[in-house]
């Protein structure tokens, strides 16, 4: 989700002077109710993933760990610095119109940064991390690569240079997160013309999936907008066969966290220069 990297904190409107909120609470208090729903359904329709499920709150625990260490600091103090300095414009967080343009610019920010993620090597190496589950349900969404802490919260910078206030960014950040973890399971089925424009839970399926038409497909956050118009967007049609198109043989959290960095290393390794190493870390990933 474009925010989904959201500062614990926002300035409050009144009195400017931070205040707490954090996303992770909420993404803490959804991913556990909606995990045991899904719990219950699935393990009465035998369909419960033990291995992938643990593997993926172990990644996750480790990852959220790491958020509340480093706190995202530097990213609150440039997005306050970038809001106060240089910000374009100067939108008022009271009009509607500012939370649909937040909402409509960043998504097409994400889908960008989502597209560089599978497109870049060096990218693909983290983001590897969360589409290494072999199934898909409400866990799979805090299967986050731990790399993501110290370069995600800086994609959103977008936001203050453009005038949006800082206390919008973690109340966004927040609803993405919730959105996100809904997207994530194959309890919600087809969901008629929403599947046409929005990012359902069947067309993330179809991004998590590994088959060959879904690879590299349904890149938004929230909507299929912008899939739409460059060319990647995708009907689930066949049902998705989740996890890499090369399996981890090693499940273990200690193994996934490393994402694709051990093959990427490898690779920059055998570089001849410097210049071919960069072109190795910035080509496309063979997945």
């Amino acid at each position: 989700m474009f925010t989904s990297q959201a500062s614990p904190f926002a300035l409050d409107p009144a009195t400017g002077s931070l205040v707490p909120i954090n996303a992770n609470v909420v993404l803490f208090a959804s991913v556990l109710s909606l995990v045991l729903v899904e719990l219950v359904v699935s393990v009465r329709a035998d369909r419960w993933n033990r291995r992938d499920s643990t593997t993926s709150v172990g990644v996750g625990l480790g990852y959220l760990a790491l958020k509340v260490a480093t706190a995202g600091s530097a990213a609150v103090a440039a997005y306050i610095w970038l809001y106060r300095n240089v910000g374009i414009f100067d939108w008022s967080w009271r009009s509607p119109l500012t939370w649909l343009a937040y909402w409509l610019i960043g998504d097409f920010a994400y889908y960008w940064i989502h597209r560089a993620e599978h497109r870049v090597a060096v990218l693909w190496a983290s983001h590897q991390v969360h589409h290494s589950a072999e199934s898909l349900t409400f866990v799979t969404a805090v299967r986050m690569p731990w790399t993501e802490v110290f370069y995600k919260p800086f994609t959103g910078l977008w936001a203050p240079l453009l005038g949006f206030p800082p206390i919008m960014y973690p109340v966004m950040g927040a609803f993405s997160l919730m959105i996100g973890q809904l997207q994530h399971t194959e309890m919600i089925t087809r969901l008629g013309w929403l599947d046409r424009w929005f990012t359902t839970p069947s067309n993330h399926r179809v991004h998590h999936a590994s088959n060959r038409q879904y690879l590299d497909k349904n890149f938004g956050g929230h909507t299929m907008i912008w899939d739409r118009l460059f060319g990647t967007y995708e009907p689930e049609v066949e049902a998705p066969r989740y996890g890499m198109t090369v399996p981890l043989t090693d499940q273990r959290v200690r193994r996934v966290v490393l994402g694709g960095y051990p093959q990427l290393i490898g690779s920059l390794r055998g570089a001849e220069s410097l210049r071919q190493a960069g072109r190795v870390a910035l080509a496309p990933p063979t997945h």
